[in-house]
């Protein structure tokens, strides 16, 4: 399928309403393949990748966003972050057995954390508890309560694919037939199954979904895994801890090693490069003592 990796925009061009398509496959691939997931959470995992790019396409803005689910139960930790150019990663931690759990069951007492971090301008965070039995309904309950704009998506993910689509309504030169043709429009998107959003081509998936609507669709764009991690934060890390923890870290072990979360890479300091750490810390200490 030629739509693998890709976020592709549509209007309907006789309503106030916009949609998103999104398909991971070798991003997707990645991610899950950093760690052992057990298959619920490889699924999940893929929906949450589709999710938060579908996020940052309804979002004029230059950054990064982040999706998080915490909670006390197997799943403790799930962590999704993609840029507004589509560059994503994700992690997540878990303990017990996952088989056959649902998606409740592996979220106890959880909630969802949507975070924007814009290149310029002030960071944003909303925390909602988790409402709904997937994390779709999650999301559009998210949107109802933070950004009261009507939002539908839909996810899927299966072991090598995950696919997702987000209709939603604008608030522009509201009429009453704008909703009647929000209603239309989503009845008719409630048609849609896991193995066609994943398998179909973006074209034949909507002409299946929307025949008989004016549907424009915009040319895609690339969705890649790409980690931000390097030597040189993992070494700001280390010299935010400050000079005396440093030198604690250089008495015993002597050695420093950081593996990201994220894309399995590690990063190794030895005790010479440590106390240059050190000495960069205890000038910026030195430096904030006489400011004060």
């Amino acid at each position: 399928m030629s739509d693998q990796d890709t976020l592709q925009r549509f209007i309907f061009s006789d309503s106030n309403v916009r949609g998103e398509i999104v398909h991971l496959n070798q991003s997707y691939q990645t991610v899950i393949h950093q760690s052992d997931y057990p298959e619920p959470l490889q699924r999940l995992m893929g929906e949450a990748m589709c999710a938060v790019i579908l996020l940052t396409a309804t979002l004029k803005f230059s950054g990064k966003l982040s999706l998080q689910l915490q909670g006390d139960g197997i799943l403790t930790l799930l962590l999704v972050q993609s840029t507004h150019e589509q560059e994503i990663r994700g992690t997540m931690q878990w303990q017990g057995e996952c088989e056959d759990k649902s998606f409740n069951e592996l979220l106890q007492n959880a909630r969802l954390v949507i975070t924007i971090d814009p290149d310029k301008g002030t960071r944003y965070q909303g925390i909602v508890p988790l409402d709904g039995d997937r994390l779709n309904q999650c999301l559009e309950t998210y949107f109802m309560q933070s950004e009261q704009l009507p939002t539908r998506i839909w996810l899927a993910a299966d072991d090598s694919s995950a696919a997702g689509m987000l209709l939603q309504k604008l608030p522009e030169q509201e009429s009453q037939s704008d909703g009647n043709q929000w209603e239309h429009i989503t009845i008719l998107a409630e048609t849609t199954t896991h193995s066609e959003l994943l398998s179909l081509s973006n074209e034949t998936f909507l002409y299946r979904l929307f025949h008989n609507e004016s549907v424009r669709l915009f040319e895609s764009q690339p969705a890649t895994f790409k980690c931000t991690c390097s030597r040189e934060r993992c070494e700001e890390t280390i010299i935010s801890l400050g000079s005396r923890e440093i030198n604690d870290i250089i008495r015993d072990p002597g050695h420093v090693a950081i593996t990201c979360e994220f894309c399995s890479a590690s990063y190794f300091f030895e005790a010479d490069q440590l106390q240059k750490m050190s000495d960069e810390a205890a000038q910026k200490e030195s430096g904030q003592k006489a400011t004060d």
